[in-house]
């Protein structure tokens, strides 16, 4: 019986999200497209129409959650989505994922439990609370985890790219055309996803300054954003560019190697927990259990 009023009261709350969904008139149609032309060129593409249900339902939630995002925290979301390379993906579409999952975990919780936890009513309730919380943030967490992962990945391929773009231009290939030639020729690679992208920019229309500004911030990784500021820097002042790339290669192999000595001087601390939680008392069990016994027993 608590499972179906569990299921019942989720569905009305469901039917409720959907319904708030739909555009109401004229003036809600005509404040989004504002807001769209206030967010132009910086909106995803539109995904094409979902074929599984999970994607049915993002799509049907996803006016609702363009309704109540603001133009902050948008520009935030996106901002997030750029870092971990979800370009194809819009901050509506994220909210419409944490709403899911909101509801998503809870179900499947109070599922279990009716399988056989056998849990009391009151534990059942602060779980299921416990459980949408974690459904909401389960999707930025994931998110979070993704752009760290990335930006390492950026980090350790940088300064193998700078030494390629290097050698490109030394050859007398201008920097836009080094960039090319560097997307043709390495593995695919988050690195590369971001020169294809500025270049895809630049083609467009965009300024090379501007193009390349952008490519250090919506990465979210400092070293690379040194790196393009750097770059715009020497093509502004006229300043060897070749030499600028390689002095950039050498600081991010000097960064890199500072943050491997600092992640192998973090180890040991890391390790201590583990050491005292497992094995230490695995050792104690060992040396003083025959102990114990023989001075329980007398032997």
């Amino acid at each position: 019986m608590l499972f179906l009023v569990f299921l019942l009261l989720l569905a009305a709350v469901t039917i409720g999200f959907l319904a708030f969904a739909k555009p109401k008139g004229r003036g809600q149609v005509e404040a989004r497209l504002k807001k769209n032309v206030r967010t132009r060129g910086r909106q995803a593409p539109e995904p094409e129409a979902p074929k599984s249900l999970f994607g049915k339902l993002e799509q049907r939630l996803k006016p609702y959650a363009v309704k109540h995002l603001t133009a902050e925290r948008e520009l935030a979301m996106l901002r997030r989505l750029q870092a971990a390379g979800h370009y194809h993906l819009t901050p509506a579409q994220l909210l419409s994922r944490q709403i899911i999952w909101t509801f998503i975990l809870p179900v499947f919780w109070v599922f279990v439990n009716w399988l056989g936890l056998g849990l009391a009513f009151p534990t059942v309730i602060a779980g299921t609370a416990v459980a949408g919380v974690l459904g909401y943030i389960l999707p930025a967490s994931r998110l979070k985890n993704e752009t760290e992962m990335r930006q390492l990945a950026i980090l350790r391929m940088l300064p193998s790219t700078l030494d390629l773009l290097t050698t490109c231009v030394e050859a007398g290939l201008s920097l836009q055309a080094a960039m090319q030639k560097v997307v043709e020729l390495t593995k695919p690679h988050p690195v590369r996803e971001e020169l294809s992208r500025t270049l895809q920019e630049i083609a467009l229309g965009r300024p090379r300054n501007e193009a390349l500004r952008d490519l250090g911030k919506r990465v979210g990784l400092k070293e690379l954003n040194s790196v393009a500021i750097a770059m715009v820097q020497a093509e502004s002042m006229g300043t060897s560019i070749a030499k600028t790339l390689r002095v950039q290669s050498e600081i991010l192999r000097e960064a890199r190697w500072q943050k491997a000595q600092e992640m192998a001087q973090k180890a040991t601390l890391k390790l201590l927990f583990p050491t005292v939680v497992f094995i230490f008392p695995c050792i104690f069990i060992i040396i003083f259990g025959p102990l114990a016994i023989g001075l329980m027993f007398g032997k």
